[in-house]
């Protein structure tokens, strides 16, 4: 017979070989982790296949309707019409969406998120899919593109446009100018006006009229839940307590895209065309090739004179007629990084992109006044205009018809190297051509962008130094332009006559745009490749060599210390600055529209950048 002490130790080891057991029941094992996830992963699929299936049932055009097995012959040879819809502005995010929606109407876009949230798959909105970040699109996400909703209507008692939500400038400026009306549109043509509205609306009317988003005064939106609503200004009606159709439309007028709801359609404001209108580049220090086969800039007037110059004309009261501007300089190579550079004595080149209301006449003498007297003995700047808008005389007889001009090319190439050959200097091929810009519709190119904002009283002696020594980098290279790599900033005016005169009363809806004292806003931007060929090349492309130095410096740049300088601009976003550094002293109050009004419980609104 076994001994009671024998019996314990079997008894000891079958315990310890059933704990043993147990333990490795309970270690994780990596191969069935995995499984696990793309399991779930699995059922996403199957969801988006339910989704599909259910959005056709419904009577959502299959031709409108596209993903990677059923799409459709494009107009582009070689691609699918989902590969060509799936591309956004910034070439830098190649995102594959499980479906692409393109929607005709409000009712379809509910359509669309009331499935897409019944089947539990993220959403994505795009318009015009400017989105700096790629934010207007994902992977595995159905995209719901508003840029088919084309309606337009004009009201001439209360000078309100009804849009829908997919105008690009281009395609909205021509209908605009039959009515000799306009908006406080944008510079880049292909832009459409959702985002850029709820951006705030920076632009060559800005000294004039302001941003784009004080001219809102309702939209349709499709809000959390799949209910659409109406909104407006109906305070009025409410014995002037806020509702939620005011306060989203406040939200909406500059707040940010996607965090309110999914906008269908905007009634904005308009004003009247004036008689005449000039664009105009003025240019110095231009790049030229030395006995190296280097593109250096010419040494015609310092930076720094430059620049004070055109603040001291946004800032004056006296100049009415210059509608909008912004100031270019492009990033230079510092050569030894342990060198101190004496910041006067930097050139850089310059470029101040202008829009004039008036007479050439009047424009140059405005531009010889700003400009002419900075030193002594000091060339006089590159300038080149072109009239391209106004009034069209009509002759005797002459059947009635469009009785104002307004080019789309105004649109077009502000500040943006997208004309330069790279065996051209910048700018001679413009003083070759007589005009002011090659008209560009704003390609799609690979890029990166991020911001600052100019304070009301204006940078210290200190911040342009520092604004100039990041224009001064050791990491950008001498031979960058040559290859099509160009960094620069461009200084957007915002001040000027309209907020100038503007007076805030009690009444008055105000603007979640928390900028409007600003002077100016400063732009980085990176952008390469402007061969459209090589714009999608991703190898033995010489222009790659150089492009993570740039995106470095567009890091050290939104870093860098500038006395003067704060915040950030929503409209060129960049993921890595936090959201309440966009939206300043409205961030709260946005907040609180969001969780209050858009009815989201569970935020399906939403990408890395919206308000929550």
């Amino acid at each position: 017979m076994q001994s009671e002490q024998a019996q314990i130790s079997d008894v000891v080891v079958g315990l310890t070989e059933q704990l043993t057991q147990r333990a490795s029941q309970n270690t994780p094992d990596p191969h069935n982790q995995r499984r696990e996830v793309q399991a779930v992963f699995a059922d996403t699929f199957n969801n988006f296949k339910l989704f599909y299936q259910a959005a056709l049932e419904s009577g959502f055009c299959k031709a409108r309707l596209l993903s990677q097995t059923s799409n459709g012959l494009s107009d582009v040879p070689g691609l699918n019409n989902y590969q060509t819809e799936a591309m956004i502005f910034n070439t830098r995010f190649g995102q594959q969406p499980f479906t692409i929606a393109l929607c005709e109407s409000t009712l379809e876009v509910q359509l669309i998120y009331k499935l897409a949230i019944k089947y539990n798959l993220p959403i994505r909105v795009r318009s015009g899919g400017h989105d700096h970040e790629g934010e207007c699109s994902g992977n595995h996400t159905i995209l719901i593109d508003t840029s088919r909703i084309k309606h337009f209507s004009y009201d001439d008692s209360s000078e309100v446009a009804c849009i829908g939500a997919g105008y690009r400038f281009y395609q909205l400026t021509p209908k605009l100018a039959e009515q000799g009306r306009m908006i406080a549109h944008g510079t880049c043509a292909t832009v459409g006006l959702t985002g850029f509205i709820q951006g705030g609306g920076w632009g060559p009317w800005t000294r004039k009229y302001g941003m784009c988003c004080e001219y809102l005064v309702g939209a349709t939106v499709v809000l959390g839940n799949g209910e659409v609503l109406e909104v407006y200004d109906n305070r009025s009606e409410n014995n002037g307590k806020e509702t939620p159709e005011s306060e989203i439309l406040w939200a909406l007028r500059g707040g940010g895209g996607m965090s309110w709801g999914i906008i269908t359609e905007l009634r904005v404001k308009t004003f009247e065309l004036p008689d005449e209108i000039h664009r105009f580049e003025v240019s110095w220090n231009q790049l030229e090739k030395n006995a190296s086969d280097e593109y250096v800039p010419q040494k015609q007037r310092p930076t720094i004179e430059v620049l004070k110059a055109w603040e001291a004309s946004i800032e004056s009261k006296c100049t009415a007629d210059l509608l909008g501007t912004n100031l270019k300089v492009n990033a230079i190579a510092k050569e030894d990084k342990n060198t101190k550079e004496d910041y006067q004595k930097l050139y850089h080149p310059c470029t101040m992109y202008g829009y004039w209301q008036g007479t050439e006449k009047d424009m140059k003498q405005y531009i010889d006044d700003t400009f002419g007297n900075i030193g002594k003995n000091t060339p006089k700047p590159t300038v080149t205009c072109t009239k391209v808008g106004g009034k069209v005389k009509q002759a005797a007889g002459m059947a009635s018809g469009q009785k104002y001009h307004y080019d789309h090319a105004l649109l077009s190439n502000w500040a943006r190297e997208s004309i330069a050959d790279q065996n051209v200097p910048l700018h001679s091929l413009l003083q070759m051509q007589k005009q002011a810009f090659k008209p560009d519709y704003d390609a799609p190119a690979p890029h990166k962008i991020t911001s600052k904002l100019v304070e009301e009283d204006g940078l210290s002696e200190a911040g342009y130094e520092q604004l100039l020594d990041t224009l001064t980098s050791p990491l950008i290279q001498q031979e960058s332009a040559s290859l099509g790599l160009f960094s620069y900033v461009t200084l957007g005016a915002i001040v000027g006559d309209y907020y100038h005169n503007l007076k805030e009363s009690e009444t008055a809806l105000g603007v979640s745009f928390p900028y409007q004292k600003s002077l100016y806003t400063i732009q980085y931007q990176t952008w390469w490749n402007e061969e459209i060929k090589n714009k999608l090349e991703l190898q033995n492309n010489p222009v790659y060599v150089d492009t993570n130095r740039a995106m470095d410096w567009i890091s050290a740049s939104r870093s860098a210390e500038i006395q003067g300088a704060y915040g950030a601009f929503i409209s060129f976003k960049d993921a890595s600055i936090p959201t309440p550094v966009y939206f300043q002293q409205s961030y709260n109050r946005l907040v609180k529209i969001k969780k209050t009004y858009i009815k989201d419980d569970y935020n399906h609104l939403r990408t890395r950048k919206t308000i929550i």
